[in-house]
């Protein structure tokens, strides 16, 4: 009876294995060293820079909302053992909001992929180094470092520089804006779920993809039935032809991505993270280049410079933050006599 049994077995192996993994989970973020994070959230920077060409070459055969829901329903799947089982109400409430801002962005950008080019669109989309900062001081009255807002001046206006690279802006470039500010609401929103209290990295990443998947999915199937040309079996059929390029977005470029995304944002603030990631449009001039044969101008490569150039500028001062804070921590360490022969 329930009043003899008041926690069924099955509840007690579930809260133990959800313990489990949440134990393991906090324990790789707790050995996650602030360089360490900065090499995942570069390693993931160069991810993304290989999606664009590889987005802009599928478009050729099947339709963005089609695409889009593949990838991630891939994601989702590649992603399944680490969606919370129990008592994740936190982590599900952060997954919808994320889920929410990572499918417009990239419904966005798939959108305007159809009008402009790979390069351009990478470029533009990362826009938001400069949207970044904005909004945090919009939403959470976080005022960056003036250090931050030259490096975000000196990144828009390689942007700007690119967007007028080899012809006047199009729609293509309008909608890769759009997108960028959906990215910069998602960057923002991801610092502040994986800083929250329990936030587990892998559940986060699991619980996003799942929710991205099935708004995505609604996209496509809306898409679908207000579709008058039946696109749909040619979609299907289009990417099982090419489910290498499918599986390579949906599981490496956006569920392994993401993972390193949330595990280095959780050490790294959303401002910081925002100037690594413009390095995401420097790394998709090449792989659009080496896919797609599209080439800058030198317009364009000064752009491309700028948006280098102040990322490096960027990393010089959170080298310095970084050692400025290993310091103080191993100040803090140190027992009292050996602090005084220190001040001595």
């Amino acid at each position: 009876p329930p009043w003899l049994y008041p926690t069924r077995p099955k509840d007690i192996h579930l809260e133990n294995l959800e313990r489990a993994r949440a134990a393991r989970s906090f324990a790789v973020m707790r050995r996650l060293q602030r360089w360490e994070a900065w090499l995942a959230l570069n390693t993931a920077t160069v991810l993304w820079g290989a999606q664009h060409a590889v987005n802009k070459h599928m478009l050729v055969f099947t339709s963005p909302s089609a695409l889009t829901a593949a990838r991630f329903v891939l994601a989702a799947t590649a992603v399944l053992p680490w969606l919370p089982l129990s008592r994740a109400r936190n982590s599900w409430l952060d997954g919808v909001k994320l889920g929410l801002w990572s499918t417009l962005g990239f419904a966005f950008q798939m959108v305007g992929l159809q009008y402009t080019s790979a390069s351009r669109s990478s470029f533009l989309l990362y826009l938001n180094v400069k949207l970044v900062p904005l909004l945090e001081l919009m939403v959470h009255g976080h005022m960056p470092s003036l250090q931050t807002w030259a490096a975000a001046a000196v990144a828009l206006l390689g942007a700007l520089l690119l967007a007028f690279d080899g012809g006047a802006p199009n729609l293509g470039d309008l909608w890769s804006l759009v997108a960028a500010t959906t990215s910069a609401c998602f960057i923002i929103t991801l610092g502040s779920a994986s800083r929250s209290e329990g936030a587990v990295a892998a559940e986060l990443n699991a619980t996003t993809a799942a929710c991205t998947a099935a708004l995505c999915s609604v996209w496509a199937v809306a898409d679908a039935a207000t579709s008058t040309t039946g696109s749909a079996l040619h979609d299907l059929l289009q990417l099982q032809a090419h489910i290498a390029e499918v599986a390579f977005l949906g599981v490496v470029t956006t569920a392994f991505a993401q993972w390193l995304q949330a595990l280095g944002q959780a050490r790294i603030d959303a401002t910081d993270a925002a100037v690594i990631f413009a390095l995401d449009p420097v790394y998709g001039v090449c792989f659009a280049s080496l896919w797609l044969g599209e080439h800058l101008g030198p317009q364009g490569l000064l752009g491309a410079g700028c948006i280098l150039l102040a990322n490096l500028s960027q990393y010089a001062c959170f080298a310095r933050r970084t050692a400025a804070s290993a310091q103080a921590e191993s100040d803090a360490e140190l027992p009292l006599s050996q602090k005084l022969l220190v001040d001595e």
